[in-house]
């Protein structure tokens, strides 16, 4: 008999490859505040706040495992922290509630948040002080506290897939546009990767795991953000120059236009622009015999090919991961062009 996996977060951007993945082999159901087309008769449209709803579908409904990927991001600070919170409180009081047999959270990176000298392990301190990693650290800690016996929580650094444009469009469309591209304090920090075609495979191996674990995952090449753009720039062909700023200019430089608005990124995203947070993933790796293949630049050429022949569909998405970002930094580069050539 089929195991029976409830997917929170399902039409989500790593929810829709997961489910791609898992559903000849298992028997799913699916929740998610927003609608998905992938398997209507197994969907059930909840908001995990909505523990009445969340009670009467487990009431129906006999899971064996729950992976929960549903979680609010950057782009709604000021609830991000109460919702992913209250909603992973309700999740893991069904779960205890209905003794589910497994339980695979999908946390973050985001919890650590300042230039690390070293790889990160497992049992290093959370230096998070944005929202998003703070409640995704809240959440680990609920877990730990819960009676369930069997869980898995995986620490994810940036998920990078064919279709995920959204912040990476702003690099994308600098290259496609042959600007300048200017890399705050030469680009020697590195900052870790997944594509989410590996990142689903190793999800799928923790469903057989036992007892409590917690992993870090990530790519097994990190190239530095230099050698990742220098990559993109040769593999586009793009006439871009890469332009070094001082740190501490360009650090000024990139708060008025976050302050402004004029580029689609968060305080958080500059620490990624300035800081080196690679995970240590030497565990997982040899918990699962992982062989790895894809390097950082490589996970990210892919994604700038898929966006650049697929413009006319992503201008149409107007929501979540797969959208265009906002561009004002775009135009601004075009004025001043010119002072670079």
């Amino acid at each position: 008999m089929k195991q029976k996996i409830l997917i929170t977060g399902s039409s989500g951007f790593i929810g829709k490859k997961l489910v791609e993945l898992l559903k000849r082999k298992y028997n799913l159901f699916l929740i998610d505040k927003n609608y998905t087309s992938i398997n209507k008769s197994k969907f059930f449209k909840i908001n995990l706040l909505d523990i009445e709803k969340l009670e009467s579908f487990f009431k129906k409904n006999k899971v064996d495992a729950i992976i929960h990927l549903a979680s609010e991001i950057f782009d709604d600070d000021n609830n991000v922290y109460n919702f992913n919170l209250k909603t992973s409180k309700n999740l893991i009081f069904m779960a205890e509630k209905y003794k589910i047999k497994n339980f695979i959270f999908t946390s973050t990176f985001s919890i650590y948040e300042k230039n690390y000298k070293k790889s990160i392990k497992e049992k290093e301190k959370p230096s998070a002080k944005n929202l998003y990693g703070k409640s995704k650290y809240e959440i680990e800690k609920l877990l730990e506290k819960s009676t369930i016996n069997n869980f898995t929580i995986l620490r994810i650094p940036v998920v990078v897939g064919k279709s995920r444009s959204h912040r990476m469009g702003i690099l994308f469309e600098l290259i496609r546009n042959n600007l300048p591209l200017i890399l705050i304090d030469n680009g020697k920090h590195k900052i870790h990767f997944i594509s989410v075609e590996e990142l689903v495979i190793i999800i799928e191996k923790c469903l057989k795991l036992k007892k409590r674990n917690l992993l870090n995952v990530g790519a097994k090449y990190i190239n530095t953000f230099r050698e990742n753009i220098d990559y993109l720039l040769k593999k586009s062909k793009s006439k871009s120059k890469i332009i070094s700023i001082n740190y501490y200019l360009g650090s000024f430089l990139l708060n008025i236009l976050i302050f402004f608005k004029l580029v689609d990124i968060n305080f958080y995203h500059k620490a990624l622009l300035t800081q080196n947070i690679v995970l240590n993933t030497e565990k997982v790796n040899k918990k699962f015999k992982l062989k790895l293949k894809k390097s950082t630049k490589e996970i990210l050429f892919e994604s700038f090919n898929y966006y650049n022949r697929n413009l006319g569909k992503i201008n149409s998405i107007k929501s979540g991961s797969d959208k265009k970002p906002r561009l004002k930094i775009l135009n601004i580069l075009k004025i001043f062009s010119f002072l670079f050539n």
